[in-house]
């Protein structure tokens, strides 16, 4: 395979915009899980009962290399109870159990919600899915392995944005990253100017436009965005209405105008774009 033909080459070289790709997630669940993985995370046997209490939530399930032979992490990431349509960051309970006892401690946390909460926590998840593409195979592991804190996970959609991330509980997810930029990712600190173009969007906000209407506000406020309460409500005409509340209670709103853009492929790696069998339409920023 000739680099050429790698999908994140590709998606470089045509200059695609990531923001509106990420996955909509109404939470999420890590579980440890030793490689070898297949090609779909929801395939493994053994987890087929999370799978099943899982089904029609929109919660995703997330496969995790996990740190030691001994032990597994169950982390769940889900909405704060009376939310109602507010967004600022998932709700974190995790549980760490003996590696044969992985599954059922999933399922239990799954159902209950009962486990350890530590709100400081975070979990920086970069793509290293060998099975799913081989972009996210070699940059994304490269990644993972070179970053302190951060976990080589299953699919995160995306692969020819790779190496990609996601970042809970605030939910964002991120394109073409390396080690600088991860790292200011993590941290919340340093210029945005090189990050935004990279800014796939955020989860707990379900809709490309939506995702793309939310960028505007994050490059006019800052790292700061985040610690906002927020949500997007779909206009006519293609407008999108972000209204977002400060910790201090200061109330803001913005409307983006977004509208489609190129129909361009989504290619498999190692194989050329013309002969993908899915497109994907880019969201495109008209106005404000």
């Amino acid at each position: 395979m000739t680099p050429a033909l790698r999908c994140a080459d590709w998606a470089r070289e045509v200059g695609v915009d990531p923001v509106g790709t990420a996955a909509p997630a109404t939470g999420w669940v890590l579980v440890d899980w030793p490689l070898p993985w297949p090609r779909d995370a929801a395939a493994v046997p053994a987890l087929a009962p999370v799978v099943e209490a899982l089904h029609g939530t929109g919660f995703r399930l997330q496969l995790v290399v996990p740190e030691d032979g001994r032990t597994r992490d169950v982390v769940v990431h889900r909405p704060p109870p009376g939310a109602g349509g507010w967004f600022s960051s998932y709700e974190r309970v995790a549980r760490r159990v003996p590696a044969a006892d992985v599954v059922d401690a999933a399922l239990e946390l799954v159902t209950t919600g009962h486990g350890d909460r530590r709100p400081e926590a975070v979990d920086v998840l970069v793509c290293g899915h060998g099975a799913r593409d081989r972009c996210c195979a070699s940059l994304g592991t490269a990644l993972a392995l070179d970053t302190t804190g951060v976990r080589r996970t299953s699919h995160t959609g995306g692969h020819r944005f790779a190496p990609t991330g996601v970042v809970l509980p605030a939910g964002t997810s991120w394109a073409f990253l390396d080690g600088d930029a991860l790292r200011r990712v993590i941290a919340r600190e340093g210029p945005l100017d090189d990050l935004l173009p990279r800014y796939r969007g955020c989860a707990a906000l379900g809709w490309p436009g939506a995702q793309a209407a939310e960028r505007v506000a994050f490059a006019e406020v800052g790292w700061a965005w985040l610690d906002h309460r927020r949500r997007a409500t779909s206009l006519p005409d293609g407008v999108v209405r972000i209204d977002a509340v400060a910790p201090d209670g200061t109330e803001r709103s913005w409307e983006v105008a977004v509208e489609p853009g190129r129909r361009l492929p989504v290619p498999e790696c190692g194989r050329p774009p013309a002969e993908a069998s899915k497109h994907e339409v880019e969201v495109v920023v008209r106005r404000r």
